[in-house]
């Protein structure tokens, strides 16, 4: 059979040669990837902290290197990430990325070695370890495993026996020339290793995220959204911005960046704990309700909507909100379309939770002493109610954003569901 061809793409498939099939080097793809999974190791040494596994006061990110742990003691710990996408792929002395990092963490030991425990190098890829038969001085003298061993059991660096002095010796010329800091930080590197390019995400979800405190009930979805927010708090740390009013004018550190923008490098575990306790919060779902709205039928709703709102004084809102609900009423009967199984329970819970809020802030405003300003007060707190629920309790809002649920109070309203605090007189004496 006649394979189909694909699409028209603008400029053809990128990097063909002559036409055929070229295997594609798509760079950004790659270098975003590797962010991220740097990113994701920004999370695992987190998690050691919540855990208890390790002490850690702060996680500085892409401060000085890719990460800094701030211990309990007042110490440091120094963490480089590199990932390797090569098969089978092991860290060899001769590997110009490994040997990046060593020179990094040499300018570090000049300077600030005495308040620094160890140097930790992460990666997908495991350091190279010889095997019993092998007996090449070079193979030998190019396992980083074997170097840090006799760095660590000799007294100087002049006591490393071959042949990995020559090993070292080589290292010294690549490093900057200093043999005793070279030796001190041999003697402080750690190798760790992480899980494989592809695939880290299920990884993250199924072996990390269930092992935080109260996680361990977590659904799989829900550990997935933890671990993206995660991952989006170090994201964030790990990018030079400046918020507030810091933005327009801003204090400079030594180096003529922001102040604020190397403070917000800084990511405590406390700050990680409240992740954890907004996803882990269970969402309140409401099961067969009654509570229901017409969808698709706007006759005669906008007009009890605007009446409604200008006896509570609240005309000059009554536009955007109808843009909203018309929007809103659109969102639904899409959502019902692409979601027909489920979608009975997912306008039930959307309906029942904005009504409920609306009726709250009603009651609220109860008491509310001037009745011109007592629709704008219930109007303000419903807009901050609905912001908060999309943003901080999304799960018990079908993820739907705020304007979505500011859409669905003015049907409710235009229903007759509720009013502003000032009902119509046609109403009942309930507002309803």
């Amino acid at each position: 059979m006649a394979q189909k061809k694909s699409p028209l793409l603008p400029l053809g498939l990128p990097e063909q040669v002559d036409g055929l099939a070229t295997a594609p080097s798509d760079l950004g793809d790659e270098t975003q990837e590797r962010f991220r999974y740097q990113w994701a190791i920004g999370v695992w040494l987190l998690a050691q902290s919540l855990t208890g596994d390790r002490t850690i006061c702060a996680l500085w990110c892409e401060h000085h290197e890719d990460y800094l742990l701030e211990l309990s003691t007042g110490r440091y710990v120094a963490v480089q990430v590199k990932t390797d996408s090569r098969e089978n792929a092991r860290w060899r002395w001769s590997d110009t990325a490994l040997v990046d990092s060593l020179t990094r963490f040499c300018v570090l030991e000049k300077i600030h070695g005495a308040a620094i425990d160890c140097y930790e190098f992460i990666s997908n890829a495991a350091p190279y370890v010889p095997g019993v038969t092998a007996k090449r001085v070079e193979s030998l003298a190019a396992s980083p495993a074997r170097l840090i061993q006799c760095c660590c059991q000799a007294s100087t660096y002049l006591d490393v026996p071959e042949p990995y002095k020559i090993a070292f010796a080589r290292l010294v010329n690549k490093t900057g020339g200093n043999a005793a800091v070279l030796f001190q930080v041999l003697r402080k590197l750690k190798f760790a290793q992480g899980p494989v390019l592809r695939g880290y995400d299920d990884t993250f979800a199924v072996s990390i995220v269930p092992k935080l405190p109260g996680c361990a009930a977590l659904s799989a979805v829900s550990c997935c959204r933890l671990r993206d927010e995660l991952i989006g708090l170090v994201q964030a740390a790990c990018r030079l911005r400046v918020d507030g009013i810091d933005g327009a004018v801003a204090y400079l550190a030594t180096n003529g960046r922001p102040d604020a923008a190397i403070r917000g490098k800084c990511i405590t575990p406390e700050s990680a704990a409240e992740v954890l306790a907004r996803v882990r919060q269970p969402s309140f779902l409401y099961v067969n309700s009654g509570a229901g709205i017409d969808i698709g039928v706007n006759v005669g709703r906008t007009d009890v909507l605007n009446r409604k709102m200008r006896n509570a004084y609240l005309g000059s809102q009554f536009e955007p909100l109808r843009m909203r609900m018309d929007a809103a009423d659109q969102r639904l009967m899409e959502r019902a379309l692409l979601e027909s199984d489920n979608f009975d329970s997912i306008a039930n819970q959307l309906i029942s939770t904005v009504l409920v809020e609306c009726k709250d802030a009603e009651a609220m405003a109860f008491d509310h002493a001037d009745e011109k300003t007592r629709g704008l007060a219930i109007y303000k707190q419903i807009l901050q109610r609905m912001d908060s629920l999309a943003k901080e309790e999304p799960e018990r809002v079908c993820r739907e954003p705020k304007d979505t649920l500011m859409g669905i109070a003015g049907m409710l309203s235009g229903e007759c569901k509720f009013a502003w605090g000032t009902p119509l007189d046609e109403d009942g004496q309930d507002g309803t």
